[in-house]
């Protein structure tokens, strides 16, 4: 990369970090004008609600790993999910670990997840011209 060629990737790097923040934005709106709510559609629960969904019970610390929280931040939030019914957690029940916790997805919060992605799934036209200027950036980003 020349020294003219920064700035016009630098430039395309900060519309990239534009596009993406606009399409979090959008999915969450979509997602909170669905549930009716903004409580739980937000980047970390949506990952703890997907990730639960998609690949069962997990620990705490697994949990933590996807969402980018410390112990204390995911214990926090999983309060708060636990609290609003949207997952669960049990205790003791590893066999090789007894104090092990187990966090799963309950009905409530399944039912929230399929409301907020089927609403996703209807917008997708809303949201595609954001889709495309995300690939032609990472296109033009990752060429010589």
């Amino acid at each position: 990369m020349t020294t003219n060629d920064r700035p016009e990737k630098q430039e395309m790097a900060e519309r990239l970090v534009l596009e993406m923040a606009s399409f979090g934005s959008g999915v969450s709106a979509v997602m909170a004008d669905a549930v009716g709510s903004s409580d739980f559609v937000a980047n970390a629960p949506l990952q703890v609600l997907c990730l639960l969904d998609l690949d069962g019970p997990a620990r705490p610390s697994a949990i933590g790993a996807v969402v980018g929280l410390t112990s204390g931040g995911t214990t926090k939030l999983l309060d708060r999910m636990e609290e609003a019914g949207l997952i669960r957690r049990a205790y003791g029940v590893f066999d090789d670990d007894h104090r092990g916790v187990q966090v799963s997805l309950t009905p409530r919060g399944r039912n929230l997840l399929r409301t907020a992605a089927g609403a996703l799934v209807d917008h997708l036209p809303d949201v595609s011209s954001i889709v495309k200027n995300f690939v032609a950036s990472l296109v033009v980003l990752q060429a010589d």
